[in-house]
């Protein structure tokens, strides 16, 4: 409880990108599949960090400093925070994914999604829905690496100095395979739950329900460069930190993340045309 406690009291963001992605992904796909990914996105992250800080695979060399961050919760010398983080973010890029290379239908102001999801196990989505949690994470990284400046807390270093920001290549095409084995586990898990349940899962009808996970992956870029800015007027920054081109690397890419989706939409809008 006291683990709980000093969650929400020192990252807050944590637990609210959580509350969302229980409440996003319920009323998607229904209450046992979201604790199935929950479970199964949270020990794969886990999985590959642990393995990752210990080979080099498949995020490259880095080492958390555990020994700074005393009150998390450590599993092997991650931190449980960081691997449920792997859950949330697996099923924003999936939702997104799922919904933008769907059909959608407008309804007035509303729009809502009207094919019947037999797209959802496709390469297609797999390929997407891994590469929208990483293209988050090549803002999300080199901010973090400033931790020890802001209430993330000193969480860790690579053991290289990488091209982006202090981050390598490596980091970043370990997110894409670990995001893309999160979701390929779960588009099996639900395939094989298709063919097994009596009925398909009742979700919660929701206005623009499509729209709510892309919401979360604005929501994340948002919160990243609002941390940047931040982090821009502080002082205790060391001298030469390349904050105004990160902040300005997180702006062109949210930028160019609200164009893709943008485009996708319309082709989604069209689709529910024909």
């Amino acid at each position: 409880m006291e683990a709980l406690l000093h969650l929400v009291v020192s990252r807050p963001y944590i637990p609210m990108f959580m509350a969302s992605f229980l409440f996003i992904a319920t009323a998607e796909i229904g209450g046992r599949r979201t604790l199935i990914w929950l479970v199964s996105g949270t020990f794969l992250g886990w999985l590959a960090e642990a393995v990752s800080t210990r080979t080099g695979f498949p995020f490259g060399w880095y080492v958390y400093h555990q020994e700074a961050l005393p009150d998390d919760v450590w599993i092997a010398g991650v931190p449980l925070f960081a691997s449920v983080s792997f859950a949330f973010l697996s099923y924003f890029g999936f939702s997104v994914a799922c919904n933008l290379l769907g059909t959608l239908r407008r309804d007035g102001w509303d729009i809502q999604r009207s094919d019947d999801g037999s797209h959802t196990g496709s390469v297609q989505v797999l390929l997407l829905a891994a590469l929208i949690p990483t293209w988050m994470d090549t803002v999300t990284d080199p901010v973090t690496l400033y931790g020890a400046h802001w209430f993330l807390g000193d969480l860790y270093h690579y053991e290289a100095n990488g091209f982006h920001f202090g981050v390598p290549l490596s980091n970043y095409l370990g997110w894409l395979f670990t995001m893309a084995c999160i979701v390929f586990v779960n588009q099996r898990l639900q395939a094989w739950l298709s063919n097994h349940e009596a009925a398909p899962p009742r979700g919660l009808a929701l206005p623009l329900k499509p729209f709510w996970s892309l919401g979360s992956c604005i929501g994340n870029f948002a919160f990243l460069i609002s941390v940047t800015v931040y982090l821009t007027g502080l002082d205790s920054i060391p001298e030469g930190a390349p904050l105004g081109a990160i902040l300005s690397f997180g702006l062109a890419q949210l930028a160019l993340f609200l164009v893709v989706v943008a485009v996708l939409t319309r082709w989604a809008l069209q689709r529910g045309k024909g």
